[in-house]
Order: C-alpha cells, then sequence, then structure tokens
C-alpha cells in the first residue's frame, strides 16, 4: 500500500498545478491568499499551509517576503542555444553597421525576447592567472587577467538567464582601454567585435558542457530551487593564429535551458 500524500504536500500539489494552469488569478506577480485565510477556508492548519508555501518556494515557483506575503514567481525565457548557428550568426553581426549591432545581442536571440528587454550586469577586475587559467591561455602563472562577470535579465525581472565569468589577458586587451571599462557594456557587436578593435579574429569556439547541482547562491540569482540541475559550459575562443583569446564558464539553469545541434556529415563516395 503506497504511503499516504502528506496535507502540505497536497496542498503545494494543488497550488501548483493552479500556478501551472494559469487560473484562479494565480499568474506571476499575484499575490497568493493569506495563510489564515487558507486555514479558514479548511485547507489545514497554519503549520500545514506554511509548510506548502516554503516547499513552493524551494520549486522556485513563489517568493515569500517577510510582512509581504506570498508571490508567483515570473518565469523567466526558456533558452535555446543553437550554438553552431550561433556562433556563426555573433561573428557575422559584428561586421554589420553600428546601428545594426547596437540592436541585436546573441542573449535575446537565444531568449526570444526583444534586445531591448535585456538588461545586461557587468562587473570588471584584474586577476593573477591560478594555474588552470595559465595552462589554458599557455601563459605563466600570476599573469594578469581580466576577469568579467556578467549576468542578463530580461522583461524587467531580476532572475538572471545565466551567468557568465570571461577572462582574457588583461595586456592583450589593454590594447583598446575601452575592452577593461565595464561601463561600455552591453558591447555591440559583442567579444568578436571587441577583439576586432586589437585585430584579433576567433577562428573556432571549442565547447565542453556538463551537469552539477546548483550552488545555493547560483539556485537564488537565477531563481531556481535549491539542488537544481545546472549545466556548466566551458567556451573557449581562439583566433586564426591558434592563441587562446577568451575562456568563459557560463552557468545555465538545467529547467530552462535547451540545447540543439546540427552536424552536418561528410558523405561517403
Amino acid at each position: 500500500m503506497a504511503p499516504k500524500t502528506p496535507q502540505w504536500r497536497g496542498l503545494a500539489d494543488e497550488i501548483a498545478r493552479e500556478i501551472s494552469a494559469g487560473t484562479d488569478g494565480y499568474r506571476p506577480g499575484d499575490q497568493l491568499p493569506q495563510i489564515r485565510d487558507l486555514v479558514a477556508q479548511g485547507k489545514g492548519s497554519k503549520t500545514t499551509v506554511l509548510a506548502a508555501y516554503k516547499a513552493l518556494e524551494t520549486e522556485g515557483l513563489v517568493t515569500m517576503i517577510r510582512g509581504h506575503g506570498t508571490k508567483v514567481r515570473a518565469r523567466p525565457p526558456h533558452l535555446v542555444r543553437e550554438h553552431q548557428e550561433r556562433y556563426v550568426w555573433e561573428k557575422r553581426l559584428a561586421q554589420q553597421a553600428a546601428a545594426v549591432r547596437r540592436d541585436n545581442g546573441v542573449i535575446d536571440k537565444d531568449a526570444g525576447v526583444a534586445h531591448d528587454q535585456i538588461e545586461t550586469h557587468a562587473t570588471f577586475s584584474a586577476i593573477p592567472a591560478d594555474e588552470g587559467l595559465a595552462e589554458r591561455f599557455d601563459v605563466e602563472p600570476g599573469t594578469l587577467m581580466l576577469h568579467r562577470k556578467y549576468w542578463h535579465s530580461a522583461n524587467g525581472d531580476a532572475t538572471a538567464l545565466s551567468l557568465i565569468d570571461s577572462f582574457l589577458v588583461h595586456e592583450v586587451a589593454a590594447r583598446n582601454p575601452d575592452l577593461l571599462d565595464s561601463s561600455k557594456e552591453p558591447w555591440p557587436g559583442g567579444t568578436h567585435h571587441q577583439l576586432s578593435t586589437i585585430g584579433i579574429e576567433i577562428d573556432r569556439i571549442d565547447d565542453g558542457i556538463r551537469t552539477r547541482l546548483a550552488t545555493q547562491a547560483e539556485a537564488r540569482k537565477l531563481g531556481i530551487p535549491m539542488n537544481s540541475a545546472v549545466f556548466l559550459l566551458d567556451k573557449t575562443s581562439i583566433s586564426t593564429d591558434g592563441a587562446v583569446v577568451e575562456y568563459s564558464r557560463v552557468v545555465l539553469p538545467g529547467e530552462r535551458t535547451e540545447f540543439r545541434y546540427s552536424v552536418p556529415l561528410e558523405r561517403w563516395a
């Protein structure tokens, strides 16, 4: 005989279905009933209702704010990353007129939202290369690196679409002082255009993808439940002369990210 579902779990599942269906006014940003109101409706004790709400918060469906009740969370866009087409498109964008570069970007392309609905958040710092970075860039450990931290949000929501740590050799980036200035972000034309200003063309991009559980900070920033899976994307950009010129570590929410590839194969004679 299957164990009986706890009352709090049944209530949480009921509300989750209503949120998913958009019924009963349970749409993004809407307020859920006060705990005392559900108790009065016979949904359970105060402890039961509180446990249900906490479960929904852990699952990323609602936000509980002390003194302000419980609200349905907005659902950030689903990201579709078609990397082969994406990277070619981004490189072509770098050669477009400034007006075209200003009004387009790969983040809005992935998210399927208007460019003016994307907000870019960036902080830059100079750090010494650890052994891993030094080996990747073929430089001495301790070499000064430009560390760029990015995250993007959409449609006025503060939830991050992804978390990006990007690295360039500081001396190389400094050939154009604007590349050291985070206030220049979002840069029209992205990294391809940035590197073109210092005479570098990216020849290829090598990706590696794996998964792990989100850290507490990542889950909070990405708006996903604790212990959710995230994708870790290692992205290495290699110049036409064979040098690693940029390396990025990207954290993507597993529940909202889809990778698509189309791989052409050589035909048999």
